[in-house]
């Protein structure tokens, strides 16, 4: 009487919920998906985040900026608009190859070099100055 495989009925029905599943969304980003389309139409026109989220504050429903740019990054799809920065590529991307010719002289393989790999002479990155401690 008991059937160790399960009926035909309900192995459709089955496959039927598992089609059709979604992954059930944050809260926060749940509360924005009635939106959903007003929100591309304003991404479209460039408007920030800020300026979405004080829209949809208007209309009482209150989430961060990093939660509207969370949604439209996550359920929207959104690409990157900034790029990143394109000599740091070319830095990680360069190539040296182990047989050179010999250089003509020492200056010049000396200027070479310096073209391909990053040392001091290079330009400092952005960020803060941290003082060297055996100068102190």
């Amino acid at each position: 009487m008991n059937d160790s495989s399960p009926s035909e009925d309900s192995q459709v029905r089955f496959k039927e919920l598992a089609n059709g599943y979604q992954p059930k969304l944050p809260r926060k980003l749940a509360l924005l998906l009635p939106f959903k389309n007003q929100i591309e139409k304003l991404l479209e026109r460039k408007a920030s985040y800020d300026d979405i989220r004080l829209l949809l504050e208007d209309v009482k429903v209150t989430v961060s900026k990093d939660t509207v740019h969370r949604f439209c990054r996550q359920v929207i799809g959104q690409k990157a608009v900034r790029k990143r920065n394109a000599g740091a590529k070319e830095i990680t991307s360069l190539k040296i190859s182990p047989v050179q010719p010999p250089p003509e002289s020492i200056q010049s393989s000396l200027r070479e070099q310096r073209k391909l790999i990053p040392g001091p002479w290079s330009r400092r990155k952005p960020g803060p100055r941290i003082a060297d401690s055996k100068n102190l």
